[in-house]
C-alpha cells in the first residue's frame, strides 16, 4: 500500500527535473534551490524519469514534476500519462517551445497538465509557479477558488464548464458567477458549446490518452524519422544511416526515390525495436483509475470560455 505525502510546505516536496538539456536543468534547479526546494532530482531521458517518479512514488512522495515535452527516447506526452496512471494527483509542469495555441500543446494541458512553461525558460515564470502553488497549499480551495479558476483558465486556450467544475470540486451554481465577474472585466469570454470524452464509469472529463506500440503494447516508444532502404528492405531510424550509409548491408543510399526513402512522424518502439505509424490509443480516467477505448466513452457537451490575453 502506498503511503501518501504529509510534508506540510511546498518547500519540502520532491522536485523532478526531466530535462535533456544539461544547462537547462541546472537553470532550474539552481534557481528552484534559491525559491527554497532542495529536493531536487534531474533526469536526462524519459525512461530514467518514469523509473526515478516510480521510485519516489513507492517512497510515499508525490514529486512536483518540470517535464521537457520533447525527449531523445519518448514523448513528454507518453511519460505525463505514465505518471498520471500512478498519481492522478501529480502536478506536471509542461516545458516546450511550441506555442501554446499548437494542438499537441493544447491537448497536453488538456489531458492533465498543471502548468505550461515556455522557452526560452524565464525565471520569473518559474517563481509564478511556486507562488501559484504556495498560495493554493496555504489558502485552501474554498478561500482560493476564484484564483484557482483564474490560473485553469489561463492555461487553457478554451475550456469547458464541466472540466471547471470537476477540476475545482464546485457546483455550476458555485461557479457561474465567478465565471461571469471574469467575463465582465473582460477577462475571458463565453464561446461555442464543448463536447468531451467522458469516462463511462463515473462520467468524468478528467480522461488521458495513453498510447501504446501495436506490437508489445509498451508505452516506451519515440517519433522519429524513418528510412527504408530498397537494396535489402532495412527499415530504421535516420539517425542509424551514419554517413549515409545503411546499417545492415552498409551501402551508400545515393538518390532519393531511387535507392531510399523517407517517412516522417513514425515511432520506434524502444522495447521492441518495432516501427509503426498508427499507435494505440486508449484512455485513462483521472479520477476512477477506469481504463476504456473510445468506443466505449460517454461524449459530454457543456458551455466553453476562453481566456482573453
Amino acid at each position: 500500500m502506498q503511503k501518501h505525502q504529509t510534508l506540510s510546505s511546498i518547500e519540502e516536496k520532491d522536485v523532478l527535473i526531466i530535462e535533456d538539456s544539461p544547462a537547462v536543468g541546472i537553470l532550474l534547479k539552481e534557481f528552484l534551490n534559491k525559491l527554497g526546494l532542495k529536493r531536487i532530482h534531474h533526469c536526462q531521458n524519459g525512461k530514467t524519469g518514469i523509473e526515478s517518479f516510480k521510485e519516489l512514488v513507492e517512497a510515499g512522495k508525490v514529486p512536483l514534476v518540470f517535464l521537457d515535452y520533447n525527449l531523445p527516447d519518448m514523448t513528454g506526452y507518453s511519460i505525463m500519462t505514465q505518471m498520471l496512471t500512478l498519481r492522478p494527483d501529480v502536478k506536471v509542469i509542461i516545458e516546450t517551445a511550441r506555442e501554446k495555441s499548437e494542438d499537441s500543446i493544447k491537448d497536453v494541458i488538456a489531458q492533465g497538465a498543471y502548468q505550461y512553461l515556455p522557452k526560452p525558460i524565464r525565471l520569473e515564470n518559474i517563481r509564478q509557479i511556486i507562488e501559484t502553488l504556495k498560495t493554493e497549499e496555504t489558502q485552501g480551495l474554498d478561500e482560493n477558488s476564484e484564483q484557482m479558476l483564474e490560473n485553469l483558465m489561463t492555461n487553457s486556450t478554451q475550456i469547458s464548464l464541466l472540466r471547471i467544475q470537476q477540476q475545482l470540486g464546485k457546483e455550476e451554481l458555485e461557479i457561474i458567477p465567478q465565471i461571469k465577474r471574469l467575463v465582465s472585466n473582460k477577462k475571458a469570454i463565453q464561446i461555442d458549446d464543448i463536447k468531451e470524452i467522458a469516462c463511462p464509469r463515473c462520467s468524468s472529463v478528467r480522461v488521458a490518452q495513453t498510447f501504446h506500440c501495436p506490437k508489445c503494447k509498451g508505452t516506451n516508444f519515440k517519433q522519429e524519422k524513418i528510412i527504408e532502404h530498397y537494396k535489402c528492405g532495412n527499415v530504421t531510424s535516420a539517425a542509424s544511416y551514419i554517413e549515409d550509409k545503411c546499417p545492415k548491408c552498409h551501402q551508400d543510399i545515393k538518390v532519393f526515390g531511387v535507392d531510399y526513402r523517407v517517412q516522417e512522424n513514425m515511432y520506434t518502439c524502444n522495447d521492441c525495436a518495432e516501427v509503426f505509424g498508427e499507435i494505440l490509443l486508449d484512455y485513462l480516467c483521472l479520477r476512477c483509475n477506469d481504463k476504456f477505448k473510445l468506443e466505449n466513452a460517454k461524449l459530454l457537451t457543456s458551455k466553453g470560455f476562453s481566456w482573453l490575453k
